[in-house]
């Protein structure tokens, strides 16, 4: 196949071209660090059989600061890319995530899904969804500019002597995910047009005080958890993969703690 890949370029992005690769596809990145704009011109997908659509804003407080910035790039941005699939007769496959946050991100994407069924039905456009849990890997962005994911957060706190932060009491559930596990089944679902999601999560409920400990353990760090009030978006949750789409694709993404623990020791040496 010939594949497309929006936001091709970043966390997911990078995992999913290379899984891409790896299955023998051709795939290239339509990315704004390569001048492209899903709210601009389209021209750098053509020729794509697929598009796997990654771009956007991401955020849970820091988007109530740029909510029509999210509106317009989450939402209107996957609506001209479900157009673009429709009127070249290219599949689409978008990431969505699980959605029981109060947060502007949840809020775009929870409408990009809706948009995505509502194209397959009108259209019979060839549509599928993977929803992506609490991604890590190495490469994961950090830092000002970027959302707080967990991990990074966790491992720079350590690897730095800073105690790790935790919103919330940490009894809150996860489930951690490899961003290669989320690329390979980003490839997968490709070839299921019909409006299918796939859970790209373990399925093994992992609770936030237990990673934390984990990552002091990994970085012998004596800093200890700092508890500080949940941020705006969040609520006390328990976010474990149920296992939709497994059957479909012959297999599923595995709790690996020695990557994880790998993951940790790339922040130490990417510093």
């Amino acid at each position: 196949m010939k594949i497309a890949v929006t936001g091709g370029a970043g966390f997911f992005g990078r995992a999913t071209i290379n899984a891409a690769e790896q299955a023998g596809h051709d795939v290239w990145a339509f990315d704004t660090s390569l001048g492209h704009d899903v709210l601009g011109k389209l021209d750098a997908l053509k020729g794509a059989d697929v598009v796997i659509h990654l771009a956007g804003v991401l955020g849970t407080s820091e988007l109530f600061d740029t909510p029509e910035t999210a509106v317009d790039v989450n939402i209107r941005g996957t609506l001209r890319i479900l157009e673009w699939c429709r009127h070249h007769n290219a599949a689409y496959v978008g990431i969505s995530m699980p959605d029981p946050f109060p947060s502007v991100y949840t809020a775009t994407k929870v409408a990009a899904r809706r948009l995505t069924t509502a194209w397959h039905h009108a259209y019979g456009l060839r549509t599928s969804t993977v929803r992506a849990f609490n991604g890590y890997g190495p490469h994961q962005a950090h830092g000002p500019g970027h959302p707080q994911k967990i991990l990074p957060t966790f491992a720079r706190a350590a690897w730095e002597g800073r105690p790790l932060p935790i919103w919330g009491d940490g009894t809150q559930t996860i489930d951690l995910v490899h961003c290669d596990d989320v690329g390979r089944m980003l490839i997968d679902a490709a070839a299921h047009g019909d409006d299918a999601t796939f859970d790209a999560g373990t399925g093994v409920p992992v609770t936030v005080n237990q990673l934390a400990e984990f990552v002091l353990e990994v970085t012998g760090s004596t800093a200890g958890v700092e508890y500080l009030p949940m941020r705006p978006g969040e609520v006390p949750v328990h976010i474990t993969a149920t296992g939709e789409g497994w059957d479909r694709l012959g297999w599923k993404p595995e709790l690996d703690w020695d990557r994880v623990a790998d993951t940790v020791r790339w922040y130490r040496d990417a510093r």
